[in-house]
């Protein structure tokens, strides 16, 4: 009887250990794990594709330009040694800056830099008819180390852009939407695009006398051409212009201009709406084929 009560009190004990012991993030493992990789759009700044493991685990995936003095499939180890190492280091230097900025409430390394379950992934700012490879590889998170093989294809971009991309932007009240859609007004989820709000005044200021809407589209070009300044969207976006999370405050009787663009290898079908902010009822409607509105190397 003794014995027996020993081991119920002990129980309790031992699930406690146990819990504790568990990682709190998703279950996974690294044991006869592979990554499937299927290539579903190819286009001048962007691939498209699909990722899948046949077990639960963690896995890396990225592009990078073919190198011709080198062959991944060859030295598998060093190159995935290699990748990780570079992407933990971006991930250390992400944590420090939010840290010194007072976010202490930073996500782990597998869940911000790892890929979990199925995964459909845009990789945009890619040059025009240029080879790359992509690729994907199982990952231990807690050793941060590569695990198995490396999935390895190569793939090489268009030349031109193959999407026909238009937009429809609506703004309501302090909210503003953007709608990319295709030539039928269908609205397209995978088409990436760039979006920015600025005010008139503030343009003028920063024109120097220059017509603001010449600026704004020279000051989009220069900014987003460059595709590591690039925020790339996809789908319908929407934003609550009143100052918060980074967004432009409207203020009423202000004018406002709104570039969006294609943003696929270069930028295409760049549109500028131009319209007046009047408080809570404001409400405009926008279509990039509509006459109305100021598009491409129109400048009003």
């Amino acid at each position: 009887m003794n014995r027996w009560r020993l081991i119920l009190c002990a129980l309790p004990v031992a699930l406690l250990v146990m819990l504790s012991s568990c990682n709190p993030e998703a279950p996974w493992t690294t044991k006869d794990v592979t990554v499937e990789m299927k290539v579903k759009t190819v286009s001048a700044g962007f691939i498209e594709c699909e990722f899948s493991t046949n077990k639960e685990a963690y896995y890396y995936i990225a592009v990078e330009k073919v190198r011709e003095d080198f062959d991944p499939m060859t030295q598998q180890k060093q190159f995935m040694t290699m990748a990780l190492n570079n992407a933990y280091t971006d991930y250390i230097d992400w944590q420090n800056a939010l840290l010194k900025a007072g976010e202490f409430h930073v996500a782990p390394f597998s869940s911000h830099v790892l890929q979990y379950g199925d995964v459909d992934h845009f990789f945009t700012g890619l040059l025009p008819d240029t080879k790359y490879w992509l690729y994907a590889f199982v990952v231990n998170p807690d050793k941060k180390e590569p695990v198995g093989k490396l999935n390895l294809v190569e793939v090489q971009t268009t030349d031109t852009s193959i999407i026909d991309i238009h937009f429809a932007y609506r703004v309501k009240g302090s909210w503003d939407y953007v709608y990319p859609t295709d030539s039928l007004g269908n609205i397209q989820a995978y088409f990436p695009y760039i979006a920015c709000t600025r005010d008139s005044a503030q343009l003028r200021e920063e024109s120097m006398g220059l017509c603001p809407s010449f600026y704004f589209k020279w000051w989009m070009l220069e900014q987003y051409l460059l595709s590591d300044s690039a925020r790339i969207f996809y789908g319908v976006t929407v934003s609550n212009n009143d100052g918060t999370d980074g967004h432009i405050e409207f203020e009423e009787g202000h004018t406002y201009y709104t570039s969006i663009a294609g943003y696929d290898g270069d930028l295409s079908q760049n549109t500028i709406y131009k319209f007046r902010w009047n408080g809570a009822k404001t409400e405009y409607y926008f279509v990039d084929t509509h006459p109305a509105n100021i598009a491409n190397d129109t400048i009003w």
